[in-house]
């Protein structure tokens, strides 16, 4: 949905106000003229002008406040977009119950079955065996990020 930049404004004021408060008792650095709510409030600050400026414009500017895409009017990608949710959140809850190997694999083959088509089974399983172990080896070796290995602990490298 497009929306009005009066509106992305507002949410970026929002935001900047947000900041701003949940800052407000972070504690000064002793010797120093700054404390740790330097930076992100600087951040706010600027955030609140283009939020202010992004009002005016959408004030300016008119028109709708929000005109839904065309896309929204099409069963099939709307039944695309909610298969993609819905693996969303069956990784979120079953990643650490399952681990990632699993979940990352199925969630994987579920969508490339659903967006490619059942005639490509094999590609969608070769792709997803790829890019599981070459996911879990890149973020546990490389970046030393553990994945959850859930219920495949015992056969963890």
């Amino acid at each position: 949905m497009k929306v009005n930049d009066a509106i992305s404004g507002a949410v970026f004021l929002l935001l900047a106000g947000a900041v701003f408060w949940f800052t407000k008792d972070f504690r000064q650095m002793p010797g120093q003229n700054y404390g740790a709510s330097f930076f992100p409030r600087t951040i706010a600050s600027f955030m609140a002008g283009l939020g202010l400026l992004l009002v005016v414009r959408g004030i300016r500017a008119g028109g709708p406040w929000a005109v839904p895409f065309d896309w929204v009017s099409s069963p099939h990608h709307v039944s695309n977009f909610l298969v993609v949710v819905a693996v969303l959140v069956f990784y979120i809850l079953a990643s650490d119950w399952l681990g990632f190997p699993i979940a990352g694999f199925a969630s994987l083959m579920i969508l490339l079955l659903w967006l490619r088509g059942p005639a490509h089974w094999v590609q969608a399983i070769v792709v997803s065996v790829i890019c599981v172990i070459g996911m879990q080896a890149f973020f546990g070796e490389v970046l030393r990020v553990p994945l959850p290995w859930g219920i495949l602990q015992p056969v963890a490298w």
